[in-house]
């Protein structure tokens, strides 16, 4: 019966690539391949068909076939109408007719004489010459068999692990098939630190009483009156010793051209929730086991239907707070967040860790959205 993995792995071996090559150029699990080459993946009911294709579309265009054609094929496996289309290009690979459907000289020879017989009368047919004892005695020859396809070689640990998409490391793919998160500048970041180091010491400074009555006013009149540095640059070298921070002093934060949202699923599995993004615009599912958490990429909106109750939101590790009951989106059914929400508090434009509620343990894994 025709197979897209029999038809993959025989274009494989025609164009000199070994299925280890494959791995390499895929990052798939060699059993995942193997699974994909022996038809085994296709019958596993378990299994995502988003990712069977997956894995599929990636192999075929590790050996250059066309896409296209590959979401074609795919079509046809599921509902049983595959006809080696992926050989189309490869003539060479076609099966051959087999002699079966050829009748053979000594059958088209017999046929004739058949025919010829039946104009003639009953009285007049002669018998046949029968063959010698010797020549019908010779059992026919048998055809040829295909030869049948060597089983793949497996490891112990194979077998005892059966090859599937639950076992795909998904944190470690998302760490090599994604970019990393832009991190703040560091000249911001100098900036904060510098700043809070040098409130810190003068409120200790003040509180431990280190500064007089007297010292303090004059402190003041200098804030108050020009320096006598100031000369011909008319700078204004004033001390300011209270430990409120000064509006002027202020750190304007810039949120980065990428944004990403974290999603973790914090309180159950999440079965799937949907995310749609403007740098990914499509809706696609994730499953999500309770204790992973996912970056999601975007520029201006992004996107999240799911069980709200079960999951928690970040940006930029800053807690967003009852997402479900400030940003719902009736009309699209789902949360949606936009640029303009977090460019009025620079809060959204420093990184941090996760921002966590209290009795909320922290996330397993964080990793980057999938890509597929």
């Amino acid at each position: 019966m025709p197979s897209i993995g029999k038809d993959l792995a025989a274009i494989r071996s025609h164009l000199g690539y070994s299925i280890e090559d494959i791995q390499q150029a895929t990052k798939i699990p060699l059993t995942t391949l193997k699974s994909i080459e022996d038809g085994s993946i296709f019958e596993q009911t378990d299994e995502i068909k988003a990712y069977v294709r997956s894995f599929v579309r990636s192999y075929g265009r590790a050996i250059k076939l066309n896409d296209e054609l590959l979401v074609e094929a795919l079509d046809q496996e599921e509902i049983g109408s595959y006809n080696h289309l992926l050989l189309g290009n490869f003539p060479q690979l076609q099966p051959k007719q087999t002699k079966k459907d050829k009748p053979s000289p000594e059958e088209s020879k017999q046929d004739k004489e058949e025919k010829s017989d039946s104009g003639k009368s009953p009285e007049k047919k002669e018998p046949k010459h029968t063959e010698s004892p010797s020549e019908e005695s010779k059992p026919p020859k048998p055809a040829a068999k295909e030869s049948a396809p060597k089983p793949s070689e497996t490891n112990s640990s194979e077998l005892k692990d059966p090859p599937g998409i639950r076992n795909v490391d998904w944190a470690d793919m998302g760490k090599r098939f994604t970019s990393e998160k832009k991190k703040a500048p560091v000249w911001l970041t100098a900036t904060v630190v510098i700043t809070i180091i040098l409130f810190g010491s003068i409120y200790l400074m003040v509180s431990n009483g280190l500064f007089s009555s007297d010292e303090l006013e004059q402190a003041e009149s200098i804030q108050e009156t020009p320096s006598q540095f100031d000369g011909e640059t008319g700078s204004d070298l004033s001390l300011n010793l209270t430990d409120e921070p000064q509006e002027s002093e202020a750190v304007a934060a810039e949120l980065d051209e990428i944004l990403y949202l974290t999603l973790y699923a914090a309180t159950g599995r999440l079965d799937p929730v949907r995310v749609y993004s403007d740098e990914k615009p499509r809706i696609d599912p994730y499953w999500m086991n309770q204790g992973q958490a996912f970056n999601f990429e975007f520029r201006d909106t992004i996107r999240v239907r799911g069980q709200y109750s079960r999951m928690l939101l970040f940006l930029n590790g800053h807690l967003i707070e009852d997402p479900r009951q400030e940003y719902f989106n009736s009309s699209e059914n789902a949360i949606e967040f936009t640029r303009d929400i977090f460019e009025n508090d620079p809060k959204w434009a420093t990184p941090r860790d996760l921002e966590l509620p209290e009795n909320v343990t922290p996330p397993d894994s964080l990793i980057d959205r999938p890509s597929f």
